[in-house]
């Protein structure tokens, strides 16, 4: 009965190995097909040499490289058995919340390169070192504080140079809401996981594995053609619906409502250019208005803070769709990027109120 219970499950594992390319061809070809169709309904020179290079395929070549990157730091640091050094320096955040030195690994490397710490995750799992609820809930740490201070030093001198002050504060709030999450997230992580076997410390020394050049080469070339096979349709098709004016007619109109319903009408302007797709071109303006007296300080971080909330899906899709689906899959990627904007928006709206009502 066991041997039977055994054959059973290696043949439904087979099943599912043996469905995944089938289902990542349907997605590629149905992605592939829908952005085409767009194209050739709204603008078909889009797909001329001219407009394409510069709008679709260098951008997409350029993505793919930096997956590419991550995808070889990752599985070298896992074949490597490098992760144990990794989360030394975040080993006793990571016990508060039972995570495990791989998902310490991960954290660690998100300070550096966000698709990197994807792919390791991805990998980790893959490998059965950390169960899919530990990777999910790891992903989700990483998309805090770990990314926040990622973009801080490019962010800060854009932004506190012509808005002052208020661009302080709202890289303040930006700040206090990143490590808020990550506080809430461990806290949950501690709730939900189950703590493990602490190591010893010559556990905590990094294995010598001795994995070659070649099978590091090989598992990237696997791993990155099914990436490719996934990113590039999805990066086509949401080309081709931001061509068709989807996202600015979703931006003008989220845009719209809530500086009607929240903001003086001098600062429908700001929030408008904030959420366009050049950031530096919004905080210009911002700080326009800021110099003109048309916006005192608090309304400026409130619309500053509000055209964060409007463009925080609509980037997410545009920018991290893509990527994201190609690490991990669709089932698995699209919900967790979901639900780290979700929560990326609801600690800001949180800090934001307390900081309005202290101001007031």
């Amino acid at each position: 009965m066991s041997h039977a219970s055994i054959s059973t499950s290696s043949s439904t594992s087979r099943k599912r190995k043996s469905k995944s390319p089938i289902k990542a061809l349907i997605i590629a070809i149905t992605c592939s097909l829908t952005a085409l169709a767009v194209i050739l309904t709204n603008d078909p020179s889009l797909i001329l040499w001219d407009k394409a290079w510069p709008g679709l395929i260098r951008p997409l070549l350029r993505m793919l490289g930096f997956l590419g990157i991550g995808l070889i730091v990752g599985i070298t640091v896992e074949g490597m058995g490098w992760a144990p050094l990794l989360a030394t320096l975040v080993r006793p955040v990571m016990r508060f919340g039972n995570l495990k030195d791989e998902s310490g690994a991960a954290f660690t490397t998100a300070f550096f390169s966000g698709t990197a710490a994807n792919t390791m995750l991805m990998t980790f799992w893959k490998e059965k070192k950390i169960s899919l609820q530990e990777m999910k809930l790891s992903y989700l740490i990483n998309t805090g504080l770990p990314v926040f201070l990622l973009h801080l030093p490019t962010t800060f001198f854009i932004i506190v140079p012509m808005t002052r002050t208020a661009g302080a504060i709202y890289l303040s709030l930006n700040g206090i809401a990143a490590l808020l999450r990550t506080f809430l997230l461990l806290i949950w992580t501690r709730i939900k996981l189950a703590p493990h076997a602490a190591t010893s410390a010559a556990e905590n020394q990094p294995a010598h594995r001795k994995t070659s050049a070649a099978k590091v080469l090989d598992a990237f070339r696997k791993r990155f053609l099914r990436i490719c096979t996934i990113t590039a349709p999805v990066y086509f098709l949401i080309y081709a619906l931001n061509q068709a004016g989807m996202f600015e007619y979703l931006r003008t109109t989220a845009a719209g409502w809530i500086t009607s319903a929240y903001l003086p009408v001098e600062a429908v302007s700001v929030v408008v250019f904030a959420v366009a797709a050049e950031f530096t071109t919004g905080i210009a303006a911002a700080g326009a208005l800021l110099d003109g007296g048309a916006l005192t300080t608090e309304q400026l971080v409130l619309a500053l803070v509000l055209g964060t909330i409007v463009a925080t899906p609509i980037r997410a899709l545009r920018h991290q769709l893509p990527s994201q689906t190609g690490v991990f899959s669709f089932k698995i990627g699209f919900p967790m990027l979901l639900m780290s904007q979700a929560l990326r928006i609801s600690c800001l709206i949180c800090v934001t109120s307390l900081y309005i009502w202290i101001a007031g």
